[in-house]
């Protein structure tokens, strides 16, 4: 069987995402791998000497290829020219385009959704709001532009959705997100977490922790302001374009620290040594809070999102019902008050390990796969 692999960018970043999809190529070693945009720096160290295809927008300037709304009017076109003539299955892992892909009459298409592109579907156009060219943001002019074209870029991604012979969910909030935009059902299979191990010994754990990409759409603010009233110790790791505004808020709070991005080794011993892991935002699965959970650190998150699968309210953290001070204080309080048992985080995360993954992936897809073929 000719397997290809599509992902959408393997350009700046290895995020949760990205390492997903390296996970997946593993299981499919002998795939051809497809990407509109590749940047071979970065990801051969991840992906060795893997056939990679890339798109028309591979030939881009780096500077617009790390700005995607600067695509928008060539994404079509691109995947569109995406050949996928002689493969008898082709796995997309997408969060946006490459899940609308064509594909020959006899080949089996299973998408792999991370989430239908917020970009242009829920995340419309308060998107439109964080992007900037250069130091400015865009004019009245620009969005006009972009607004007519985002529009015409929903109506493709409707409708090439129902080429996609199955969906794969990562999580059952991201299958109903799949049914509200696409109208189509969808089998779950959960991300891969890497799990940690518990601390050797007893520790002190005098510490808060966010460990998050400093956008500010994940919301820190909330949390830098919280415990700026609370006065209660916590360390911010991480860094990304909202670090210098986040800084500058929490200038005078001797006990807010920001560590930047850190070693994988550094992240470990932070999430071992942390009172509780916070988490303030939406998430489609959530692997962070996961990775604490493994480290028998409970979490503190926001009732929404993918953590409604992942975390137990009591057993293995605490939810606050609104994205707000006075919500994120009271979890803070019904924390201090509920014990945990660190075999138990442990042990919930262990659900959602890679391993788990790895044996469940494989089985999802050839189910799928021999139902298609039994359809024909």
């Amino acid at each position: 069987m000719k397997v290809a692999l599509v992902y959408d960018w393997l350009n700046v970043k290895v995020g949760g995402g990205e390492t997903t999809f390296f996970e997946i190529a593993k299981l499919y070693p002998d795939a051809d791998i497809y990407c509109l945009v590749y940047n071979k720096q970065l990801f051969s160290q991840y992906l060795g000497n893997r056939t990679i295809f890339t798109s028309s927008l591979n030939k881009f300037p780096k500077f617009i290829k790390k700005r995607p709304y600067l695509l928008l009017s060539h994404i079509q076109k691109a995947v569109n020219t995406l050949d996928f003539t002689g493969y008898d299955l082709v796995i997309s892992v997408s969060s946006a385009w490459v899940k609308n892909i064509t594909v020959p009459e006899k080949t089996c298409h299973i998408s792999y959704c991370y989430s239908p592109a917020r970009m242009i579907w829920d995340s419309w156009p308060k998107y439109l709001d964080t992007q900037k060219l250069g130091p400015f943001k865009l004019g009245a002019v620009s969005r006009f532009i972009i607004t007519r074209r985002v529009s015409k870029l929903r109506l493709w991604d409707f409708y090439q959705s129902k080429n996609v012979d199955n969906f794969i969910a990562i999580s059952h909030y991201i299958g109903s997100r799949i049914i509200k935009y696409y109208h189509r059902e969808s089998e779950l299979v959960y991300p891969p977490v890497k799990i940690y191990s518990l601390p050797e010994k007893t520790i002190s754990r005098e510490y808060f922790l966010c460990v998050s990409t400093l956008s500010q759409y994940k919301n820190i603010e909330l949390v830098i302001r919280t415990f700026m009233e609370t006065g209660q110790k916590l360390i911010i790791a991480g860094d990304g374009p909202d670090r210098s505004r986040l800084e500058s808020i929490a200038t005078n709070s001797s006990n807010i620290e920001f560590v930047g991005r850190v070693s994988e080794e550094r992240k470990i011993k932070l999430l071992q040594g942390a009172r509780a892991f916070i988490f303030p935002s939406i998430e489609d699965f959530g692997i962070a809070p996961v990775e604490a959970l493994s480290t028998g650190t409970p979490v503190i998150a926001l009732k929404a999102g993918g953590l409604l699968e992942t975390i137990q309210e009591n057993k293995t953290g605490i939810f606050f019902d609104t994205p707000s001070t006075k919500s994120l204080k009271s979890a803070l309080t019904r924390f201090a008050n509920t014990s945990f048992s660190q075999q138990t985080l442990h042990a919930a995360a262990k659900q959602f390990s890679t391993e788990s993954f790895t044996k469940e992936f494989p089985s999802k897809i050839t189910k799928l796969y021999n139902q298609y073929h039994d359809k024909k």
